[in-house]
């Protein structure tokens, strides 16, 4: 299964002259965990909803007084469309993320998270298990039937 199969392809931002109480209320609003912040309509950090909590709590300052570039992580860790689920979810444990941004050249097609593969961890088993010619054990005994 490819990245592109199961990511989100209506993708929030802001932009770069953001604060981080623009970025809550988009959050809010479209009921997202993060938002990617652009510069010149390119993806140039991101900010999730524990920056929101650690900015809130950390930096002396109201939510609407702390721009986005003092939170934001970045460069961004992206991955192509068309990368298996597995490079994804490697990616992710080696850079210690949980959302990766999906470009394809240079344009920003979507986001997959943690969450969007834990949701197919399933489909993923079954395609292994397909691809083996397996079926599982509980398939074929005629109790569970």
């Amino acid at each position: 299964m490819q990245v592109d199969e199961i990511m989100t392809e209506d993708v929030v931002t802001v932009d770069e002259h953001s604060t981080v109480s623009d970025c809550a209320r988009t959050m809010l609003t479209n009921g997202a965990g993060s938002v990617i912040v652009t510069v010149d309509d390119e993806p140039a950090g991101i900010i999730t909803e524990s920056d929101i909590l650690w900015a809130g709590v950390s930096i002396d300052d109201c939510l609407s007084g702390i721009p986005v570039r003092k939170v934001m992580s970045h460069p961004i860790t992206w991955i192509r469309p068309t990368a298996t689920l597995r490079a994804a979810a490697k990616k992710m444990q080696d850079e210690g993320i949980k959302k990766l941004v999906v470009l394809d050249g240079s344009e920003m097609v979507g986001i997959v998270t943690v969450s969007d593969i834990g949701h197919h961890v399933s489909d993923i088993a079954r395609e292994v298990t397909e691809s083996m010619g397996l079926k599982r054990k509980w398939e074929s005994d005629r109790r569970f039937r």
